[in-house]
C-alpha cells in the first residue's frame, strides 16, 4: 500500500505538467535557442562591420563588387594566375578552342550567352 501511494505521489513530479522530464526538455530547448541566438549575434556583428566599412570608405562597394561579382571597369584587363598546365592538355584545349572558334562568330565584348 505504501509503495503504491509513493508511486502515485511521484507520478506528477516526473510526468505531470511541471514534471522533471518536461523541465529537462525545456532546458535543452533553451540551450539550443541560446546557441542559435549567439550565431545570429555573430552574423549581425559581421554585417555591422560591413556597414561601417561602406560608410567609411567610398571604395568598399567597388571592392566588394570586384571580389564577389567579378567587376572589371572599362579600360582594365583581367589577369588570373594559375598553376602551369600540362603541355598535352593545353594543346588539346587549344585545338578544341580553335575548332569551336572557327564554327561560331566572334562575340561582342561584355555579352553573355
Amino acid at each position: 500500500m505504501l509503495l503504491g501511494a509513493l508511486i502515485l505521489l511521484q507520478f506528477p513530479l516526473w510526468f505531470g505538467d511541471g514534471g522533471w522530464i518536461r523541465v529537462w526538455r525545456f532546458e535543452r530547448q533553451i540551450e539550443a535557442r541560446q546557441m542559435d541566438n549567439e550565431a545570429k549575434r555573430l552574423r549581425i556583428a559581421e554585417l555591422e562591420g560591413e556597414v561601417r566599412d561602406f560608410k567609411k570608405s567610398p571604395r568598399a562597394a567597388e571592392e566588394r563588387a570586384r571580389y564577389e561579382l567579378g567587376l572589371i571597369l572599362p579600360g582594365e584587363r583581367f589577369v588570373q594566375w594559375g598553376a602551369p598546365v600540362d603541355p598535352s592538355v593545353a594543346a588539346a584545349a587549344a585545338a578544341k578552342g580553335a575548332s569551336a572558334a572557327s564554327s561560331t562568330p566572334p562575340k561582342k565584348a561584355g555579352t553573355r550567352e
